[in-house]
């Protein structure tokens, strides 16, 4: 990785706290991309909005869980952003629950088996 991917994948990892591995390969094989991306990507989530950044979270969960109800880390990364943005496990169930009827009942399992993990974790810790 040369030194501006190297760079992306610290900001990257710094300003979410992960890092998909599929991101990590576009920081090595095409840092351009990686940088505009990011910079749409801050802005869009950095602009002044009356939404506030934990629904922001929910929504990325919820819209990774109807594309791809099996991309269970993606929807739990996500869901642990949320909460630590100030969502609470109750916001992140109804968050899900309210999409069940447009969205399906493998939507709603993506997100509570995602949610569930998270509360089982912080029960053990």
């Amino acid at each position: 990785m040369d030194k501006i991917g190297k760079q992306k994948y610290e900001e990257m990892l710094l300003k979410r706290g992960f890092v998909f591995p599929s991101f990590e390969l576009l920081c090595d094989m095409d840092p351009e991309l990686i940088e505009r991306y990011e910079s749409l990507k801050d802005y869009i989530m950095g602009k002044e909005s009356e939404m506030p950044e934990k629904l922001r979270e929910l929504f990325i969960s919820i819209a990774i869980a109807v594309r791809n109800p099996s991309a269970h880390n993606q929807i739990k990364l996500h869901l642990q952003r949320a909460i630590k943005l100030g969502a609470t496990y109750r916001e992140c169930l109804e968050a899900f629950e309210s999409i069940l009827a447009p969205c399906g009942m493998m939507v709603l399992i993506a997100g509570c088996e995602a949610l569930k993990e998270i509360v089982d974790e912080e029960k053990n810790s």
